[in-house]
């Protein structure tokens, strides 16, 4: 922000400056108009003509500003809202549906007898949990309470007219959701994580026809809400600093333009309005320059050189306390620092790593996996594809970035020994393979809206091509395949093509 100001102001004194030399001639002249009270009467008129549009444009910029951006902040919070809610109507059924799965059998099979069947089933339920407040709970079509983990109290008692602070009829409205089918119902209850404090909640309920029981679970969404308060708080700051900006920018050119009239001669219109011309194309100039200035883009992809210096100098201070030769970590360490800090000058002209540049994506990521097998001791095998001219700068630097997030997902979780990195053309695709024979994760734990930041980086990045991004994780190993499609290339190779090139 500071940056900015100052090259703002920067800018906006030299443009100033050039105004008092195109009429800096003519002091002389100002002294003998200044003694004319007509004329400076005609002046401070002008001055008031000329200012006034500006401060009532600026007026109307600002205030459609506010309204723009207090509709997209409704618009934003409405969508998230509903995105997160059917999100989580979607994981409710999938936990319903997953519970029925285990019952089913005893449910529907005869040589059970019922009443040892409906224990056994009961048992199950109490004991499925999932996430802090995950529980399923039972109830029969009269609104007895059959399961209810952690509310024992409530167990065999009839609930079939609780009403929550809304007056939502609680158990009637799920039982008749069951009985259609199954369905959704919102409703308050008390929420065992915050000592039986009430919340918001949304419970799913299915039918056991056979047994005449309703069974469901539900989540507490008050999260939700803080979600949309944290994101229209952020919404605000942004429109605060947007408006104060542009009333800084807005006053310093009616400043401007207020200083340029002083020195307006009505005896010279015609000159005054030239040189008014000319001052105002610099301001534009400038404020034209200051918003491509900004936009760029500056440091990405420092982070992971950055770690790869910490990993090294973590492993040379390992070895120095076990009295082991360091050296080797010390030296690489030092070059990276040397290269990152190569990287950033390069970065901030072209936000481009230089071995793309210099020898292009096989070579870059031949590099890549070289320097991150002689730092880790993972083996790490590249397959590259011959291409020349195929790929953008940019889509390489993307590619490139992808597979600098996975390595380093790798390094800190997977405690793999072997890397496969294999660049394809497939069915009119080209696809980015990581493959690795690691410990893999649970891929449900990340699906979420606050999965982890790589996984969402490289999302995003292929997001701007509209590629396709797909991750396969086992115990056996993480599979990522990061597809751009071939309309995106820079032109539509085939794959005889592509076999003659080279990236």
């Amino acid at each position: 922000m500071f940056t900015r100001n100052s090259s703002t102001c920067l800018h906006l004194e030299r443009a100033d400056k050039v105004a008092f030399t195109f009429l800096g001639s003519d002091n002389r002249k100002d002294q003998v108009i200044g003694d004319n009270g007509s004329t400076m009467n005609i002046n401070i008129k002008l001055q008031l003509i000329t200012i006034i549009p500006v401060l009532l444009a600026l007026s109307g910029v600002l205030v459609i500003t506010q309204v723009q951006y207090k509709s997209l902040s409704e618009q934003a919070s409405h969508t998230y809202k509903e995105s997160v809610i059917a999100h989580r109507k979607v994981e409710l059924k999938n936990y319903v549906d997953i519970a029925r799965g285990a019952i089913n059998h005893l449910v529907v099979d005869g040589k059970v007898p019922v009443e040892q069947a409906q224990k056994t089933v009961q048992k199950m339920l109490s004991t499925m949990r999932f996430g802090q407040d995950g529980y399923f709970y039972a109830y029969d079509y009269l609104g007895t309470s059959l399961v209810l983990p952690g509310q024992e109290s409530r167990l065999n008692k009839n609930w079939i007219d609780l009403k929550d602070p809304n007056g939502v009829m609680i158990i009637q409205e799920l039982l008749k959701e069951a009985k259609g089918g199954g369905g959704y119902v919102n409703y308050i209850f008390n929420q065992p994580s915050k000592n039986g404090e009430l919340g918001k909640k949304l419970g799913y309920a299915q039918a056991i026809i056979p047994w005449q029981w309703m069974v469901g679970t539900g989540v507490y969404i008050d999260d939700i809400d803080d979600q949309i308060a944290l994101l229209n708080n952020s919404i605000k700051q942004h429109i605060d600093y947007t408006s104060r900006i542009t009333l800084i920018i807005g006053m310093l050119a009616v400043a401007m333009v207020f200083g340029a009239g002083l020195f307006i001669r009505i005896s010279e219109n015609r000159l005054a309005n030239r040189k008014l011309r000319v001052l105002n194309e610099r301001i534009f100039q400038t404020q034209e320059e200051e918003c491509k200035r900004v936009s760029r883009e500056l440091h990405d992809g420092i982070s992971q050189s950055v770690a790869a210096v910490r990993f090294s100098l973590e492993t040379a201070q390992l070895k120095q306390q076990k009295n082991i030769d360091a050296q080797k970590e010390l030296t690489t360490a030092t070059e990276l620092i040397s290269k990152t800090m190569s990287d950033i000058r390069r970065i901030s002209h072209q936000l481009h790593p230089g071995v793309l540049e210099d020898y292009g994506l096989g070579a870059a990521l031949d590099e890549l996996g070289q320097e991150f097998s002689a730092r880790t001791g993972i083996g790490v095998e590249v397959t590259r594809l011959s291409v020349r001219n195929v790929l953008t700068t940019e889509l390489k630097t993307t590619l490139y970035r992808i597979t600098q997030e996975a390595l380093t997902n790798i390094e800190r979780h997977a405690k793999a020994t072997k890397i496969e990195i294999s660049l394809r053309l497939d069915n009119a695709w080209l696809v980015l393979e990581i493959k690795d024979n690691g410990q893999g994760f649970d891929l449900k734990a990340n699906d979420q809206p606050n999965e982890g930041i790589g996984l969402r980086n490289m999302k995003e990045r292929l997001s701007y091509y509209h590629g396709k991004f797909k991750i396969n994780s086992d115990k056996t190993g993480t599979r990522i395949l990061a597809s751009i499609p071939q309309s995106e290339l820079r032109y539509n190779a085939d794959q005889t093509g592509l076999d003659k090139h080279e990236d």
